[in-house]
């Protein structure tokens, strides 16, 4: 019975070095931030938040500070949505202004409409979508709401630069394939 689990191990053997297979186990490093598209996020978030803010209240505040009074939640929301499983009113905000902040920096980049779609249950369960017309940019699922309610700028700038980067590469390789054969190439 061993010689034969010996002999399984020897075939499954894929020559990978003992330190690469623990490097592809591990966490994904971090990529540096494109740190134009960072600030026109912020800059885009900030201009949503001051939509929102009907007397002016937070005008004169910098951009971190507006950000972190109006659009992110405090630990103890943060505590209580995790405890009840019940989402707080806080997430409800964010997703859609996030995803709304995306669209619009990704429309500036790129000069085409891009809309968002941002709805979440009360359970945390919900999407995020980022569209132009009837290509889908980017789709996140969120579950138990996760990655929200964000407690720090920092978070919330790099999943929005992630999700922007993502949604410029899609709209990269869907122009490169369709100016060869046009858009009804790719239809099923």
């Amino acid at each position: 019975m061993e010689p034969m689990a010996n002999e399984n191990a020897e075939l499954q053997d894929t020559g990978i070095p003992e330190a690469a297979a623990t490097r592809l186990r591990g966490r994904k490093a971090r990529k540096e931030l494109n740190q134009e598209t960072a600030d026109a996020l912020v800059r885009r978030l900030c201009h949503l938040l001051d939509a929102g803010d009907f007397f002016g209240r937070s005008a004169l505040l910098p951009p971190q500070e507006k950000i972190g009074k109006l659009f992110l939640a405090s630990a103890e929301d943060k505590d209580q949505s995790e405890f009840n499983c019940a989402v707080s009113p806080k997430v409800r905000q964010q997703v859609p202004l996030l995803f709304q902040a995306m669209a619009g920096v990704i429309d500036e980049r790129t000069g085409l409409m891009i809309q968002s779609t941002a709805e979440i249950n009360g359970e945390g369960f919900g999407r995020g979508l980022l569209y132009s017309g009837r290509v889908i940019l980017v789709l996140k699922s969120l579950r138990a709401g996760f990655p929200f309610p964000f407690t720090s700028t920092e978070k919330t700038i790099r999943y929005g630069v992630e999700c922007i980067e993502e949604g410029l590469a899609f709209l990269e390789k869907y122009n490169e394939m369709t100016s060869e054969h046009g858009l009804l190439s790719l239809e099923g």
